[in-house]
């Protein structure tokens, strides 16, 4: 090769080397090492101790195969993923905090995520066996004495903001107009969560939910033992109870009086997880229906840790948006439902 053409070669080399963006590693702080106790709650709406729990609960499901390329630990993971539960931010604000690039916190979010969502049936339990439902009715019982009760039942919805929505937009929009999915919850007296059911557009009727769900169906089918509570827009059934829709007699009054007292807890509950993962509330998840689905599981799994705990509850500023009661609600005045809700009426309220 010519002097001539080993001069281009070279110059050419040095062309594609100077057009070559530098990598900038930016520089991250660890929470741990950062924030005292105070500024950890408010950050990431766990106290120290319960972000370690976390870290310690999913880290194995973390772990980078690498080191290459300075990649995330599994406790800055999850910290930069609790930021993003606490706020609901498009990440912008999550990633300023830990000092990574955008993408790279969509990326660690999706797999936080989803390693939460693997521990959903470990974390969230119905009651089954016949001590627990034991407890669960007598907890509930001690409330207002409302009998057999093992869960309070209400769906509760997320909205879903700029998501990409495609041909099926339109099932997505719920009764006031927007676009989101209703989550079915089911929760006990001590405010944890028994049942989720986060894969329904928000134009979906509760009580249809209720009846295309496992549990629904497992209800129906006499495979679970006691009664759920909900509210009038669920179809009363033997394993249901709503309220009497216009009570004519004091021991009426008095089964509604202790079914509100009673079903409270779920819209206590409800509160409570919006409130503390505030992704859930405002504008909503601008994430596709799916990936929103994963990130409600997510949100219930670390609300029932919490508990598990005795983490304390958030409280911040800002109105949330009030359920209102379903337009199209369904009262079975006769068969089983009736003949169920009569007898404990006439034993437990006259």
């Amino acid at each position: 090769m010519s002097t001539d053409l080993k001069m281009a070669a070279v110059l050419h080399a040095l062309q594609i080397a100077a057009l070559r963006r530098e990598r900038v590693f930016r520089d991250r702080h660890h929470p741990l090492d950062v924030y005292d106790d105070q500024q950890m709650f408010k950050l990431y709406r766990f106290t120290r101790q319960g972000c370690l729990h976390i870290i310690d609960m999913i880290s194995d499901r973390l772990e980078h195969r690498t080191r290459r390329n300075r990649a995330l630990s599994p406790s800055l993971q999850v910290f930069l993923s609790l930021r993003y539960y606490a706020t609901g931010s498009v990440m912008d604000d999550t990633r300023c905090i830990h000092g990574v690039h955008l993408s790279t916190a969509s990326r660690t979010i999706r797999r936080v995520t989803l390693a939460l969502c693997e521990l959903k049936d470990e974390v969230i339990k119905f009651p089954e066996t016949l001590e627990k439902v034991r407890d669960t009715q007598v907890s509930f019982f001690e409330v207002a004495g409302f009998p057999n009760i093992v869960g309070a039942i209400d769906g509760t919805h997320v909205n879903l903001h700029g998501a990409p929505l495609g041909e099926e937009e339109y099932i997505y929009v719920n009764r006031k107009g927007r676009h989101s999915i209703n989550v079915q919850l089911i929760c006990n007296t001590q405010y944890k969560i028994t049942n989720v059911v986060a894969r329904w557009p928000g134009s979906t009727h509760d009580s249809r939910i209720l009846r295309n769900s496992a549990i629904g169906q497992q209800f129906a089918n006499g495979e679970l033992q006691g009664i759920l509570l909900g509210d009038s827009g669920y179809r009363l059934e033997r394993w249901l109870m709503t309220p009497v829709r216009d009570p004519h007699t004091e021991a009426e009054r008095r089964y509604n009086r202790a079914h509100c007292r009673t079903r409270v807890v779920i819209e206590m509950v409800n509160g409570q997880l919006k409130n503390k993962l505030r992704c859930l509330i405002a504008s909503g998840l601008q994430l596709s229906p799916e990936r929103a689905c994963d990130v409600i599981v997510a949100c219930c799994v670390l609300h029932n840790v919490s508990k598990d705990l005795r983490e304390p509850n958030y409280h911040e500023g800002g109105e949330e948006d009030v359920e209102l009661p379903p337009i199209d609600q369904a009262y079975d005045p006769v068969g089983e439902g009736a003949a169920t809700r009569r007898d404990i009426i006439d034993t437990y309220f006259t």
